[in-house]
């Protein structure tokens, strides 16, 4: 808009039109300062400052020339910049858009009750119309180009925020394992959808003696020990299935399409690995064993079966596995109960 007066000033300054001039310098003056006042972050002043001078131009305009300056047409930018120029309710969008309308009713309203005070030239209507079409053009791209790339970029920036929120939601913050109610979700999910053709295990594992290790090195020792396990264990069930953090030293797997002898045999291989490793803190080797209960999930599905019967079936699934855990506990650790 201040181009826009710029060159206006300088068409009616080579016409020697000077009042008019002045006119322009005003209505450049105004909008300058609005702009002045977006980065004062005072955005609700400069569209007050942006519309009430607009309007007043407009009126001028119209009583000098009447319809034929073209000037009306600017109504159209207040319109938009009624929606999309402030944070207001929609209902408070509407009633500025109702004023829009009305100013455009009171010109009209005036032009065909009124004679202009001047009459101007087929040329002078074309150079108006002109400029007037091109600068409300380029003034409402401008400003849906601004609204759009805003919106997409707050779009945007929710769906990475939501991505992570539902990352940290399903997952456990020190082992970045899935947590019990992420695995748990998925598996009903699976089980519902008929993925488990050769049927589901789930297995409870608990480290052996870990209080030992908390009272000996410390709880900073005791959480590496669980880190360390937890991507000893992501990256053997990755062939396997899920491993997920249960709650405190205790783990749970998933053995997807494994009947009870393959996960089994795939708990044994899973425990053999942890035998092996070592977590070093602070100098000192810290190893560590693991008793796992494994038991079978019934993934039959019947008419009527809902995902809460599944939720049910395993939840009496990982009971019964850790039971075997427990019976494991009691007959000397590190092994695997089928």
């Amino acid at each position: 808009m201040c181009i826009y007066f710029i060159i206006l000033m300088v068409v009616f300054g080579i016409k020697g039109r000077f009042p008019i001039v002045g006119t322009c310098l005003i209505c450049l003056a105004a909008f300058a300062f609005s702009v002045y006042l977006t980065y004062k972050d005072s955005n609700k002043l400069a569209l007050m400052v942006y519309s009430v001078v607009t309007i007043i131009w407009m009126m001028r305009f119209v009583i000098q020339w009447g319809w034929e300056c073209s000037v009306q047409h600017f109504i159209f930018v207040l319109l938009i910049l009624a929606f999309i120029g402030n944070y207001a309710p929609q209902i408070v969008k509407l009633w500025l858009s109702a004023g829009v309308l009305l100013v455009r009713v009171v010109l009209y309203f005036w032009h065909v009750t009124h004679e202009p005070l001047e009459e101007i030239s087929y040329a002078t209507s074309l150079m108006f119309q002109a400029i007037n079409i091109l600068v409300i053009f380029i003034s409402m791209v401008v400003m849906l180009s601004i609204f759009t790339g805003d919106k997409m970029e707050t779009e945007a920036k929710l769906s990475r925020y939501n991505t992570k929120l539902k990352v940290l939601s399903e997952h456990d913050p020190l082992t970045k394992l899935p947590n019990r109610r992420s695995v748990i979700s998925s598996t009903i999910a699976n089980i519902m959808s008929g993925a488990y053709v050769n049927g589901v295990c789930v297995a409870i594992g608990d480290i052996d003696f870990f209080k030992k290790v908390n009272d000996t090195y410390g709880h900073d020792a005791g959480d590496e020990v669980l880190k360390q396990l937890a991507s000893v264990c992501g990256d053997y069930m990755k062939d396997h299935g899920i491993a997920a953090r249960w709650g405190g030293e205790e783990f749970m797997f998933v053995f997807n399409n494994e009947n009870l002898d393959e996960a089994g045999v795939s708990a044994n291989e899973l425990l053999s690995k942890i035998r092996e490793m070592t977590v070093n803190y602070n100098g000192t080797e810290i190893k560590i064993t693991m008793t796992i209960g494994v038991t079978d999930v019934n993934t039959f599905l019947s008419k009527g079966v809902t995902e809460g019967d599944i939720d049910d079936r395993i939840n009496e699934a990982v009971y019964a596995a850790d039971k075997k855990l427990y019976m494991g506990k009691a007959n000397g650790r590190n092994t695997v109960v089928v």
